[in-house]
């Protein structure tokens, strides 16, 4: 068949962009509160660009973790609502730091540039861990109080 390594490459980056998206539409929508209070933040030039690569960054490298492109462990999938408080908060601390580490290197170095690169590392590093801080989180969660 001549076609067939054609079609699983095609199949292949359908699937990639299919989690990508989802995980962008996640990512996007569950840090609302943190977006809201960027919009007063100070420097609005270099908090944009900032946030826009951090949601960017952010939302490629869920959908690489969540389809198991790097394993890192499980990874919920959007409609998990189990995980669904934990993953708001920890999007929103993962949007929060990048673009200020972001907006502080660009205001440290007086180029644009860092505000690109510095939130996608930042973004990677910190995104990485969520599997174990998940699985850490249930565990704790599951444990009996020491009063009980």
């Amino acid at each position: 068949m001549a076609g067939g390594p054609k079609r699983t490459l095609i199949e292949r980056v359908d699937r990639f962009l299919d989690y990508t998206f989802f995980a962008a539409m996640e990512v996007n929508v569950l840090v609302i509160p943190v977006l809201w209070l960027l919009l007063v933040a100070a420097h609005p030039v270099e908090v944009s660009l900032s946030a826009m690569t951090t949601l960017a960054a952010a939302s490629v490298v869920v959908g690489t973790l969540r389809g198991g492109y790097v394993d890192v462990g499980w990874w919920p999938k959007p409609g998990h609502l189990g995980t669904l408080p934990v993953r708001a908060a920890y999007y929103g601390v993962v949007v929060g730091m990048a673009t200020y580490v972001g907006v502080q290197a660009q205001l440290a170095t007086g180029s644009p540039w860092p505000g690109v690169g510095v939130p996608v590392v930042v973004s990677v590093l910190v995104l990485l861990p969520f599997p174990w801080l998940l699985s850490r989180f249930e565990r704790l969660a599951k444990t009996r109080p020491a009063w009980a």
